[in-house]
């Protein structure tokens, strides 16, 4: 494998994937996708949804947060002697617990990814997730008077 320097199209599946999934939006999330596509598990993660009813599964799946927020990092990318082209994407992935309070998960992710050159343009092939640690904490919803509390003189 030998370091590719991809182009910007390549690096904004992340940033697109990340917004699709946080929007719940299954259609811009097979957006990303090659046909086939999938996110897989990595190491000891179960998870398993490919082609488009896996994913469509998946962005339901969603539902049981009352919201997300995944923030990309990181992007590295290699390609092999075939042209075939991997990489890694690293996520701070995080979900807004279901209950009365307000508790935050705080997954770190590392992707690993394979592309595939569409007519459309490029897609992922395979996404595995291989969540690294997580961390659990108590947040608090926004509401406008923290503005004015919390900031003072910045309103």
């Amino acid at each position: 494998m030998a370091a590719y320097c991809a182009p910007q199209e390549l690096h904004d599946l992340a940033f697109r994937y990340a917004q699709a999934v946080d929007r719940r939006d299954a259609d811009k999330l097979l957006s990303v996708f090659a046909d086939d596509g999938a996110v897989m598990g990595f190491g000891e993660n179960p998870i398993s949804f490919r082609g488009e009813a896996g994913l469509r599964d998946m962005t339901e799946k969603l539902a049981a947060f009352r919201m997300t927020m995944h923030n990309v990092f990181n992007q590295t990318f290699e390609t092999d002697a075939s042209g075939n082209i991997t990489g890694e994407t690293y996520c701070i992935a995080s979900h807004i617990l279901p209950g009365d309070d307000w508790r935050l998960m705080d997954m770190s992710i590392r992707y690993h990814n394979s592309y595939r050159e569409t007519a459309g343009g490029w897609r992922f092939h395979e996404r595995r997730l291989e969540v690294l640690w997580v961390e659990t904490r108590a947040v608090s919803p926004f509401v406008a008077s923290m503005m004015k509390e919390d900031l003072g003189d910045f309103v």
